[in-house]
């Protein structure tokens, strides 16, 4: 197992911007006038360009932002002023000369599901490029034209489940033909499910073996079973397989975390090894299974919940998907009163009954709302924000043609594992026999997990206590009450676990932020 820090994991100030302001003496600049990020494939595709990516020109009198056809690749922005100011990563827009007045009905949502809906961020002001957009700026003014989240269904659509399996196995060899790696070769984050199986062993089938395959190992008390099913893949495959896990500093390591995914995603500090170990490889490509879960495996989906959608239920259906988060314990026991009082469970409830309102009409409507918000606000901070450092990220479930095809397969088929599994399985027998869970994996050892959580709590006391601007006197966090979980998980002898520390120091940065003009 290697064992990594954050030395040479990307800084978001590191990431490109651009600036253009319209005064009496002219337009003022800063920045990278000319930029394109992420990859563009070969004219095949019917909805533009496919590929994901994000590019803007400034031409010395206008600027236009063009995007991909979902949004993945992040691009945040804030037009105030008579300024505008562009860049992946939020920090660098957050340095206007604008109001950082929190968005209060966009975090009423993200607090609770772990996501923002549509355009939100943390920040009245700053919003996310639209999927397949194209924005311009001229002298001062903005026009934003927004693309299309229709997926085309595709004719003649196969009628029976085995013709499905059989078509979503050419569409997925199609899509990864179309992503060969360059000559200096790839590398892939494995882990014991579909989504990085399907598309480790596709590239085998094609002959393109990887220069490694690398597992991360979650910090305790995460179980190992990614790693065990990992390994029998790749010794079934003859491919050497890695392991990494982060040591280093848990406060830290939320604070990157949060850095890199701009504040808009729940935490995965798990992954924090990943962008270390690719940082450390010098990777230029790798693969990811964005999107996978939702688009054939039903990732949140069931029959109720699809009910309430198509019957127009979406007050009942947000408040279920609320129930199901049961955040508000967790929200009353972090946050001040008056913030609360800003962000109610009602206001969140509206928010999301609206955006489900607005995908009521898509083939399967359940899985756009989560497809187009959690999958492209949320998850795709993490390959495109946690791990932007990586020159080519390839994500064949994303392929135009793929993702129509499965958007418009029956929602039942989707429901059953088996869709995914099937298709895995029927493609590649020689390693059916490995299962997609195990029951044979278990957690670090308890004393492990104990000083783990200590550990944590320890250094987040001590960081909140040298923060008592943002911490003694934030006027987001409890702070006297979150100050004495930390005391006691810190001088427990058996603790439980720190949930709140992550809340703790997010709503710390939150309040720095939040406290400029």
């Amino acid at each position: 197992m290697e064992h990594l820090d954050l030395d040479g994991v990307e800084s978001a100030r590191e990431r490109p911007f651009f600036v253009a302001s319209a005064g009496a003496s002219g337009v003022q600049t800063n920045g990278t006038p000319h930029c394109e990020l992420g990859h563009v494939l070969p004219g095949h595709a019917v909805h533009g360009d496919d590929g994901i990516f994000v590019r803007w020109n400034w031409d010395g009198e206008r600027l236009t932002v063009e995007n991909d056809r979902y949004g993945i690749y992040p691009l945040f922005y804030s037009h105030y002023g008579g300024e505008i100011r562009i860049s992946p990563a939020i920090q660098h827009v957050l340095n206007g000369d604008f109001p950082k007045a929190l968005n209060y009905p966009g975090l009423a949502v993200f607090l609770r599901l772990g996501f923002f809906l549509a355009e939100d961020t943390p920040f009245e002001h700053v919003h996310v490029l639209p999927p397949g957009s194209r924005l311009t700026w001229e002298q001062g003014q903005l026009e934003l034209k927004r693309g299309s989240r229709e997926a085309h269904c595709p004719s003649p659509m196969p009628q029976n489940f085995d013709e499905t399996v059989e078509v979503y196995q050419n569409l997925f060899r199609q899509a990864i033909e179309r992503r060969p790696p360059p000559e200096n070769g790839y590398d892939l984050a494995l882990s014991g499910g579909r989504d990085s199986r399907h598309i480790f062993l596709e590239l085998l089938h094609q002959g393109h073996r990887p220069r490694s395959v690398v597992t991360v190992q979650g910090a305790s008390p995460i179980k190992n079973e990614d790693v065990l099913l990992a390994n029998r893949l790749a010794r079934a495959t003859d491919i050497d397989h890695r392991i990494v896990r982060y040591d280093g500093s848990c406060v830290a390591s939320v604070l990157k975390d949060a850095e890199l995914t701009s504040h808009c995603s729940s935490p995965h500090t798990w992954l924090i090894s990943l962008a270390a170990y690719f940082s450390r490889a010098k990777s230029e490509c790798i693969y990811d299974g964005l999107a996978g879960d939702i688009l054939s495996g039903a990732h949140q989906m069931s029959e109720r919940k699809l009910t309430l959608l198509q019957t127009g239920r979406t007050q009942d259906l947000a408040e279920l998907l609320l129930r199901e988060m049961n955040r508000e314990p967790a929200i009353k026991a972090c946050y001040r009163r008056a913030f609360i009082e800003r962000i109610p469970e009602s206001l969140a409830v509206d928010r999301i009954a609206a955006e489900l309102e607005r995908h009521r009409g898509a083939s399967s409507p359940l899985q756009s709302f989560v497809f187009w918000n959690r999958t492209r606000r949320s998850i795709a901070l993490l390959p495109f924000g946690l791990l932007g450092q990586v020159k080519t990220i390839y994500c064949p479930y994303l392929d135009h043609e793929l993702f129509d095809f499965l958007m418009n397969v029956p929602p039942g088929y989707n429901m059953q594992k088996a869709f995914h599994d099937e298709t895995i399985k029927r493609r590649f027998p020689e390693v059916s026999h490995i299962p997609f869970d195990s029951p044979n994996t278990e957690p670090a050892p308890q004393p492990e997990t104990l000083r783990h959580y200590r550990a944590c709590a320890r250094e987040g006391l001590s960081f909140a206590m040298g923060q008592p601007l943002h911490f003694t006197r934030s006027r987001l966090l409890r702070s006297g009450r979150l100050a004495l979980m930390l005391a006691r998980t810190s001088l427990a002898i058996k603790p439980s676990k720190p949930w709140y520390l992550q809340t703790l120091l997010r709503g710390m940065e939150m309040d720095r932020i939040s406290a400029h003009p």
